[in-house]
């Protein structure tokens, strides 16, 4: 993997102490939770009345007791430990839950009046602790699992800007040696057309330029890309190439992530018109689709040859669909195929919301 994206996803790896501060304090551990609390008061105080001297209600209050005091003291000692700390957090919960254990369990044994067996005994302080243990480790499970839920999610997209910005890195570069390759080549020639790639060249590399390294992009800025790119194109190619955009302007504002249009145009007339001899069209379309965008790369060129595919289109089609899979999961969509008409059409279809 390319240094760049191992420095974007290597940034200050969360240890497992750092996982288990964050879910106690997302959790509401630490009597964050007043409710429970105070609903436990209230019962047993009320209840002690009738039930005080009962074995049964001596246990529910140790447990209860000491589940409070074992919450009470993990919050308390999380909040209080240091970032530099957190390696140290779990024995310090160990502890906690040990406290409020022992601390329970007296509480039973001083309302008990039958003195029970020392097996007796120990087997309340394993209930007790047993009890504390599932009661803290249940929602700090589950805070640790949606903690990592959400990381991953978050290298996902850390990878896919990493991967975004070294595909920029190398289709710049070498989309910029052909295109100069080319002027160098009109203006040796005392071609004519020298000035229009020029500026061809030059308003691509503004706009590109302006938004580079975005994050996010619109269906507007991306035609505009687009435009520049066909106009190079056809400066390069002569007559071979024609191509049209047609896009409503009330499309131009919708969000588009970045480089998704420019691979779908240049496969087009690397697979399609390069290859004929005759040339051909490069037409690209936008429209509503319901709730979803869809965007049409048609060209006229040579048709499209299935069993060719994995070694040129789906190449190209694969690394936009995997960036398609990470960025919408299943609610976008792109498709390769070829028309009634037998034109080539690239379809990709996007969610807006």
């Amino acid at each position: 993997m390319n240094t760049a994206l191992n420095n974007t996803l290597s940034t200050a790896a969360p240890t497992f102490g750092s996982d288990l501060a964050q879910a106690v304090r997302e959790e509401g551990v630490g009597w964050r939770r007043p409710a429970p609390l105070l609903a436990g008061l209230a019962l047993f105080g009320l209840s002690a009345v009738f039930l005080r001297g009962h074995p049964a209600w001596a246990l529910s209050l140790g447990l209860w007791a000491g589940h409070a005091a074992a919450d009470g003291l993990c919050g308390l000692l999380a909040r209080r430990t240091r970032p530099q700390d957190d390696a140290l957090l779990p024995a310090i919960l160990l502890v906690a839950l040990l406290a409020g254990a022992t601390l329970g369990w007296v509480i039973e044994q001083a309302l008990v009046s039958a003195s029970p067996q020392p097996a007796d005994r120990l087997t309340r302080f394993w209930l007790h602790l047993s009890f504390g243990a599932a009661l803290l480790g249940l929602p700090l499970t589950q805070g640790l699992r949606r903690l990592r839920a959400l990381r991953r999610v978050e290298q996902d997209r850390a990878r896919l800007r990493a991967e975004l910005q070294m595909l920029q890195a190398q289709i710049e570069p070498h989309f910029l040696f052909n295109t100069l390759a080319t002027l160098r080549s009109f203006i040796r020639q005392g071609s004519d057309q020298s000035l229009p790639l020029l500026d061809a060249v030059s308003g691509l590399f503004d706009i590109a330029l302006t938004r580079a390294r975005q994050a996010e992009s619109t269906l507007g800025e991306e035609c505009q890309i687009v435009d520049h790119y066909l106009a190079i194109m056809a400066l390069r190619l002569g007559g071979r190439l024609v191509w049209r955009i047609d896009v409503d302007t009330a499309l131009l504002d919708l969000p588009l992530p970045p480089l998704m249009l420019q691979p779908l145009v240049e496969n087009a007339i690397q697979h399609g018109i390069e290859p004929s001899e005759a040339g051909g069209e490069v037409r690209l379309t936008a429209e509503r689709d319901g709730a979803g965008l869809r965007l049409r790369v048609v060209n006229s060129g040579c048709p499209l040859r299935h069993d060719a595919e994995p070694a040129g289109h789906g190449l190209a089609l694969a690394n936009l669909r995997q960036r398609l899979r990470a960025l919408h999961s299943d609610a976008a969509a792109l498709t390769l195929a070829t028309t009634a008409d037998g034109l080539t059409e690239a379809c990709l279809t996007l969610p807006l919301a």
